[in-house]
């Protein structure tokens, strides 16, 4: 591509109505008051579901804190149970599901966010359904990432709200992988060097692992 070509598109990039605010969110996760490290997520920029993805970013930064007390992450805690981390239904072990504060950091925080026209232009199907956003594809993973995404509702419960959940459907059995993501929009990837972190949520007991601190880099 010429000089003049990589400029058009940048410029068509930056001015695009799905670019969001930031290329890389953090969560970082303690358990029974013990930090176990750090949870970085490369958002898709342009993003297929803006909306959603925007929300996601500002409920990390805590944007409306001031106004909203709720409206951000610091001390909500994913779900946990230990009778549900081995039950072979993959509640537990391949999904970890934060339900948030239920208030939204655009738009009214009261209000689901609902984004039609651009889940319709990204919607994947797959056996049992169909998912929205970021398309999985399992070759990414030749190139050592795991196939964790980070999704969030935007059909049934929840919808639309500051729920959101960690898949790990690269490590997945065969039968699970895509249709873990089933009515889920699917708006980055976890870093593939905060892997074992996410593993040490799945396997302790302790308790539910607990948001400490969250951000943008």
């Amino acid at each position: 591509m010429t000089r003049q070509g990589q400029q058009q598109e940048k410029e068509e990039t930056e001015t695009s109505p799905n670019v969001v605010s930031a290329d890389n969110v953090f969560l970082d996760i303690e358990v029974n008051g013990v930090e176990i490290g750090r949870l970085l997520f490369r958002i898709e920029n342009p993003s297929p579901l803006p909306l959603h993805a925007e929300n996601f970013i500002q409920l990390a930064k805590g944007s409306r804190r001031g106004i909203d007390p709720k409206a951000h992450y610091v001390g909500c805690t994913f779900d946990f149970s230990p009778a549900t981390i081995e039950d072979g239904m993959g509640r537990y072990r391949w999904g970890h599901q934060l339900r948030g504060r239920g208030r939204n950091a655009i738009g009214r925080a009261d209000q689901p966010i609902s984004d039609p026209d651009n889940q319709l232009k990204h919607t994947h199907s797959c056996f049992g359904g169909q998912y929205y956003g970021v398309r999985y594809d399992p070759n990414d993973e030749e190139d050592g990432d795991p196939g964790v995404l980070l999704t969030v509702p935007v059909i049934g419960p929840g919808y639309g709200s500051s729920k959101f959940s960690i898949v790990r459907v690269g490590e997945s059995p065969k039968e699970w992988g895509e249709r873990l993501l089933i009515n889920a929009g699917v708006i980055g990837r976890m870093d593939p060097n905060c892997l074992e972190v996410l593993h040490k949520m799945a396997r302790q007991r302790q308790g539910p692992p607990t948001i400490v601190r969250a951000g943008v880099l």
